[in-house]
């Protein structure tokens, strides 16, 4: 039968009944006790194939996937199955995955009561955007015997698109809040802004500016009033992504360019949330995206629609290009936040008169990535000749990334130095630091 399975449960009662035959030869009360194993083998076989096939739809099971997964996040699918049998029935379900996950074993088992519903749910965390393929889910169930199994090929292939990092926005919203605290244990609170936009007078609480005391709203209320300003809003705040080759670097499975393009929607949710304009600018050899910043409500859904199809064509990017057609689509004093990869000081070299001159006009801050795994080798312990000189040559490397974030500093550029895991909360930190300081 096309759906009739039999079970590792029937292939050792075989092999028991085989092991009986044998030695009945010998003795011959194994040799009877052989035969009465087998009959009652074939009789359960006969019993269980009839219960299980008797309902036709014995099983029936809806998948929930979510319409759209979340790169780098974890994403719940849930399957809701139902158990149409008038007796108990123990389940193998095995969910054809897409073949990024490279899922080779994904089993999952548990028992049902009769007429019974259960919802189970496992995660998957894409580590690419692009379209991922379900395939259909396989349950195969059984009675208490578990000698046979009957197949249910349920659920339909169906293909879901995996989008930059949606799912944790909410997140860094509360972490962006007023009352957030940050991983590093500091309280970010709305600085009472030095911008000649009054909002109130407050009774002075420690750690107000004392140069803001109204003297005669002091007098009439007879305790220390002070004035409070608006923090400045509506300032434009670009990210521009480079596609250039070194963005394809891989680290815990997903390319800077990934985590780049996870962390900038973050960021221009949280900006648009706070009332600024976020823009973007995607570039390799020329210009590949650019949105004017905004801060619309659809503006996120125009950023999220084009970071959904960035990619790289590994090529060089052209950081003249970005400056001269910056003179022409950024007019206003912006903050530039510039996700890029420098591996050596000669890389950064060649680009730092462009840098320069971005950040005479704009406040410039670039996205120095930690290598990770250059770091681990720099720290390893020594053990071998051979040891010693990779360590030197990683230590090099280590160097040289001090070295281009101080280069940096020294011109006025303002840098970010991360892992690319931590890179979203890093930048969000920078990011309210700057609102902070008021310098755009």
């Amino acid at each position: 039968m096309k759906f009739l399975y039999l079970n590792t449960r029937f292939y050792l009662a075989l092999l028991l009944t085989f092991i009986l035959f044998v030695t009945g030869f010998f003795v011959s009360v194994f040799f009877y006790a052989a035969i009465v194993f087998l009959l009652m083998i074939l009789a359960f076989v006969t019993i269980e194939t009839f219960m299980l096939f008797h309902t036709k739809e014995g099983i029936s099971m809806e998948r929930i996937v979510p319409e759209r997964l979340s790169n780098g996040d974890k994403n719940e699918i849930v399957l809701k199955i139902k158990n149409n049998y008038p007796f108990q029935i123990s389940a193998e379900i095995i969910d054809e995955l897409p073949f990024q996950f490279q899922e080779r074993n994904f089993l999952l088992t548990t028992d049902f009561l009769k007429h019974s519903h259960q919802s189970l749910s496992y995660f998957v965390i894409p580590k690419q955007r692009g379209v991922y393929n379900f395939g259909i889910t396989n349950v195969y169930a059984s009675t208490l015997i578990k000698l046979v199994s009957k197949r249910y090929k349920l659920s339909e292939n169906e293909n879901i698109t995996v989008y930059p990092s949606f799912l944790n926005l909410r997140k860094y919203e509360l972490l962006a809040s007023k009352t957030a605290l940050l991983p590093n244990g500091i309280k970010r609170t709305r600085k009472i802004g030095q911008s000649s936009e009054f909002e109130q007078i407050k009774e002075y609480v420690l750690g107000d500016d004392l140069r803001h005391v109204n003297w005669k709203a002091s007098a009439k209320k007879q305790h220390l009033m002070v004035n409070h300003y608006q923090e400045e809003k509506a300032q434009n705040v670009y990210l521009l992504i480079d596609k250039g080759r070194t963005m394809k670097m891989p680290f815990d499975g997903m390319t800077l360019l990934d985590y780049s393009i996870n962390a900038a929607l973050m960021l221009a949710n949280i900006s648009v949330k706070r009332q600024d304009k976020a823009g973007l600018w995607t570039f390799e050899k020329k210009t590949d995206v650019f949105l004017k910043a905004d801060n619309k409500p659809l503006q996120i859904r125009r950023i999220v629609d084009a970071l959904y199809h960035i990619t790289t064509n590994f090529k060089e990017s052209n950081y003249e290009y970005v400056l001269t057609d910056s003179l022409k689509k950024i007019q206003k004093r912006s903050l530039l936040i510039l996700f890029t990869n420098f591996e050596t000081l000669d890389a950064m070299n060649r680009q730092l008169p462009y840098l320069r001159a971005l950040a005479k006009k704009h406040v410039l801050l670039v996205i120095i990535f930690e290598n990770t795994l250059l770091n681990e080798v720099h720290s390893k312990k020594i053990n071998s000749t051979k040891d010693i000189y990779i360590q030197t040559i990683a230590s090099k490397f280590v160097y040289e990334k001090q070295l281009i974030i101080q280069q940096l500093q020294i011109h006025g550029i303002k840098t970010v130095y991360t892992k690319p895991a931590d890179l979203s909360v890093n930048l969000l930190n920078k990011y309210l630091e700057i609102k902070r300081q008021e310098i755009i």
